[in-house]
Order: structure tokens, then sequence, then C-alpha cells
């Protein structure tokens, strides 16, 4: 009986909540008309980005039909000339893909915003409608008789105080429901960011790409000096042309992997495994260039520059102590990459926080994260015969990259099934259709077949 004059205040509660619900709906359909002109853009960027697909597509099916002549000069100069414009493409799309995951960013930041303001503001009404229903719940069924004259008023309070539980109920249920989309719209926005930081580490390694194609050219024709029997006699020498490797290898061999013995153990692990040796070599060249800052190597080799404590995360902890304890190595003293951030900013927010995309954390040579490594040890171990496998260890990790591959596609040894093995390395799912997965993919396929010719 006690409950019935709250109501009667509870019911104007429930109009003002109506009122200011009505104010935020009205309040943000300004923000969604906004939207529309990055709506605009983020389409005038996917129409320049397919124009360039396109064209793209039509030299890949002309490159393909080259490979297939005999082997002359003037093919091998033709499948320069057609890779470089592939290359130059490649980075006009990386390019407007970066613009287009920075039109997300700006998009997605400004509906977290708007979610934060949301639940604030939801959760400050809630408070003032708890205060005034505990102050309603004060006054006892006799007061709230006395002050209405009738008992239809009174039971017509009565039925305000329920529609006003009922409201403050709902809006409680609003509230977990902002939140959980709170947290899948800061999940959201990370993402773009990683995908934006990843395109970034990818144009940087398609220019280096085209520039050695360049390099590659004019040397092949400074060598020949244009004569095709010069070119002939190249071919039948068959020999391992060092200098070249190295420079498709700059990033591993910046790492402490020297390129005789990334061929080495690259060799090695494919046969085992079933897979090519210049895949397994194009894919840990780019997945190690995407691991560069600037001219710092942050990769987890022997000149990794991060820890366990500052830049693993921490979900990771517990199986990399397990790894360094069955090695019986410290773990303080195993280098991992660095979290993708700038060294400045790693040191202005302190240790054990992610910046950038996230966390480091990954060991050696072929950047497996801890709870991966420990997939692939055993298989490993059999492999090698070292028993426990290390991942600081060049034939272990190429081996482990190698077992990944192959069971990700790669053991078909076709472009298809190795598409499908790096998209798996990079994001974990074959099918992936971000841009950075089709440009990690393409950037890889390019690198193996500059690999393949020296090998």
């Amino acid at each position: 009986m006690k409950n019935s004059r709250p109501l009667r205040k509870l019911f104007f509660l429930a109009e003002t909540l109506s009122a200011v619900l009505f104010f935020v709906l009205l309040a943000m359909l300004p923000a969604a008309n906004a939207a529309s002109p990055d709506e605009e853009k983020k389409q005038s960027l996917q129409a320049q980005i397919e124009a360039l697909e396109r064209e793209a597509a039509e030299i890949d099916t002309r490159l393909q039909e080259t490979k297939k002549e005999s082997t002359t000069l003037s093919r091998e100069v033709s499948i320069f000339n057609s890779e470089i414009k592939k290359r130059e493409l490649e980075q006009r799309r990386l390019g407007l893909a970066i613009r287009q995951a920075g039109v997300d960013i700006a998009t997605k930041a400004v509906k977290v915003e708007e979610t934060i303001r949301g639940v604030e503001r939801n959760r400050q009404i809630l408070a003032n409608n708890i205060r005034r229903l505990y102050a309603y719940d004060q006054e006892n069924l006799v007061v709230v008789l006395a002050k209405n004259a009738s008992i239809s008023s009174f039971f017509r309070v009565v039925d305000t105080i329920r529609a006003l539980q009922a409201n403050a109920r709902d809006l409680v249920e609003d509230l977990r429901a902002s939140r959980v989309q709170l947290e899948q719209e800061k999940e959201e926005l990370e993402e773009f960011r990683s995908e934006q930081e990843s395109l970034k580490a990818l144009l940087e390694i398609e220019k280096r790409n085209m520039e050695l194609q360049r390099v590659e050219k004019d040397r092949l024709l400074q060598i020949t000096k244009g004569k095709e029997s010069i070119f002939q006699n190249l071919l039948s020498a068959k020999k391992l042309d060092i200098s070249g490797l190295k420079t498709q290898l700059f990033y591993l061999e910046r790492t402490g992997v020297t390129a005789e013995d990334a061929v080495r153990f690259a060799s090695l692990a494919a046969e085992r495994t079933g897979i090519r040796p210049a895949f397994l070599l194009a894919l840990l060249e780019v997945e190690t260039g995407r691991r560069f800052e600037g001219e710092e190597v942050t990769v987890g080799t022997n000149l990794g520059t991060g820890s366990w404590r500052a830049d693993m995360k921490p979900n990771q902890h517990a199986a990399f102590l397990a790894i360094t304890n069955k090695l019986n190595l410290d773990p303080d003293k195993m280098p991992v990459s660095a979290r993708p951030c700038a060294k400045s900013v790693r040191e202005r927010i302190g240790p054990g926080k992610p910046c950038g995309y996230g966390w480091g954390g990954a060991m050696g040579p072929a950047q497996f994260i801890p709870t991966t490594w420990l997939l692939f040890e055993e298989k490993v171990a059999r492999i090698t015969g070292h028993n426990p496998a290390n991942p600081w260890n060049i034939e272990d990790a190429f081996t482990a990259s190698a077992l990944f591959l192959a069971e990700s596609g790669a053991a078909a040894r076709t472009e298809a099934g190795e598409i499908r093995a790096a998209k798996t390395y990079l994001s974990g799912r074959p099918s992936c259709s971000s841009y950075s997965c089709r440009a990690y993919a393409s950037a890889i396929i390019s690198i193996a077949s500059r690999i393949e010719r020296i090998i």
C-alpha cells in the first residue's frame, strides 16, 4: 500500500523521459544526415579502387599469357614491365584504401562518442528516476488516498506507478544494450585502425617491391647488354644469385637472418611440408616487412625490440612462460615484437598497455604468438628433431610456418592455394576479403615469383 503515491510522480517522470528521448532522437537526425557525405566519399573511393582492380586484372591476364611463351630476353623484359605496372596500380589502390579506412575511422569514432553520450544521458535519467521513486515510496497509502478525491483517481495513480516501473525496467535494459553496442563499436573502431595501419605497412612494402622490379630489369639489361645469346647463357648456368636474393630478402636480412640461411632453411622446411620454398620466403619477407617502423626492427628475432612484460597481450603470458621454461630460457631476455605504435608512444603510455592497433609479443623470425606456437610445437619437434622446438631457432621457426601454410592451402602449390594460405596466415580466415588481406597476398605472390626465378 505504501507504493501508491510514488506512482503519481513516476507518471510525471515517464512523460519527462519520453520528451527527453524524443529530443535525443531528434538530435541524432542531423548526425545521420552529416554522415552521408562520408558515405559518398567512401563510395567514390570504392569506385576508383574497383576501376584499378579491373585494370590490374587485364594486365595480369596478359602477364599470364606472356609467361607461357618460351623463355627469351624480350619475354623477361615484358614480364618486368607488366609486374612494375601492377605494382604501380597496387600502390594507387592501397593509397585509396588507406583513405577509405580513414573515412571509416572518422565515422565510427563519431558513433562511439554518440553512444557514450547516450549511455551517460540514460544513466543520469535512471538515477534521477530512482531518487524520485524512492521519495514517493516514503509516503504511505493513507496520505495518497487523502490527496485523491475519488477512488478512480487513486487507481489511475496506481496504474501510473505500474507503467513507470515498467518504463524504469525498460530504461535499465536499454542501458545494458547500449553498453554492449558501445563495446562492439569500440572493437570495430580498433579493427578499422588496425586495417589502416596494415595497409600503410603494405604500401611501404609495395613501394620497395616496385623499385626492386625496376632495379632487376635494369640489371638484367645491363648484364645481357640487350643480347639474347648472353641471356640464354645465364639461363643455362643456373647459379644461385645471392646478391639478387639479398635484394629480395631485404627485411629478413635486417633481422639477422642471412640470405644463405633463409634459402637453406626455407628449402628444407618446404621439402618437408610440400610447399614452394619461394612462397615461404616471400611470406616471411612480407610478414617481417610489416613489422618495420621506419628503419627500426620491431620483429621478435635477435634484433627484436619488444619484451613480454611490456608488449605481449596478458592472455599470452602463460603460454610464453611455458615455452621459455621448456627451453630453459630466461623470459626477460627473450626478444619479441614490440607493440605496433611509435617508440615515443610506447614510452609515454608505459608497459603492459595496448597501443596502435593492439599488442606485440610475436616470437622469432616467423612471428608466432605463443598460443599459436604451442599448436605446432610437437609437430615441429617430430620433423626437426629439436625437442622441445624453439621459436627463435630459424629451422624450427621456418618449419612451423611451412606447416601452418601447408595446412592452410599452400601444399596444393597453386596460386589460389597460396593466396588462401597467405590470407589465413594474416587473418586466420582463408576467405578474408578485406583489402589488407588481398594486398598482403598479392605482395607475397609477386615477391615469390621473383625469388623463384633466382633460386
